[in-house]
C-alpha cells in the first residue's frame, strides 16, 4: 500500500510540468488570437479604408509590386477600366456609378462595398481632368479584403 501511494504521489509531483517565460508568452498570444472580438460593422469599415488606403500607397509608388502585396496582405488587386468585360459584377457597377458621377458633377473619392458576407471591395477611381476642363475616370482599382483578416488585425 505505501508502494501505491509513492506510486501516485511519484507521477503527480512528475507531471506538475512548468512552462518558461517564452512559452507562457506563446500561450498567451495564442489564446488572444482565438478570443471573441466584438467588433461593430462601422470599426470594420474604417479598417477596410484604412487597409486600402496603405495598399494603394505602395501601388502608386510601384505598380509591379502586386503580386506581392497580394501574398503579403492576403488580397485580391485588380484595375478595371471603363467598358471591359473582366471584373465582377460589383466592380463594373462601381465604375459606371463612378462615371455617372463625374457626369452629374460630383467629385468621386474611394469607397468599400460588402461582396457577400465574408469579404470587403476597396475601390479608388483614377481620374484625369481633360483639356476642356471635364474629367474623365481611366479606371479603378479594386482590392478585395478578407473580413477575417480585418478582424484578426485589430489590436486590442
Amino acid at each position: 500500500m505505501r508502494l501505491l501511494y509513492f506510486l501516485i504521489g511519484f507521477v503527480l509531483v512528475g507531471c506538475g510540468g512548468s512552462l518558461n517565460e517564452e512559452q507562457r508568452k506563446q500561450m498567451r498570444e495564442a489564446r488572444e488570437l482565438k478570443s471573441i472580438k466584438k467588433v461593430s460593422e462601422a470599426e470594420i469599415t474604417e479598417l477596410a479604408f484604412a487597409h486600402g488606403r496603405d495598399i494603394m500607397k505602395v501601388i502608386v509608388r510601384s505598380p509591379k509590386a502586386i503580386d506581392s502585396l497580394e501574398s503579403v496582405h492576403q488580397v485580391r488587386i485588380s484595375w478595371l477600366t471603363p467598358g471591359s468585360s473582366g471584373g465582377t459584377e460589383v466592380e463594373k457597377q462601381l465604375i459606371d456609378a463612378y462615371l455617372n458621377s463625374i457626369l452629374s458633377g460630383t467629385p468621386v473619392s474611394d469607397n468599400v462595398q460588402r461582396l457577400g458576407e465574408d469579404s470587403l471591395l476597396y475601390s479608388r477611381p483614377v481620374t484625369r481632368e481633360l483639356p476642356d476642363g471635364t474629367v474623365a475616370v481611366d479606371g479603378t482599382w479594386n482590392i478585395s479584403l478578407s473580413r477575417k483578416q480585418l478582424v484578426l488585425s485589430i489590436e486590442k
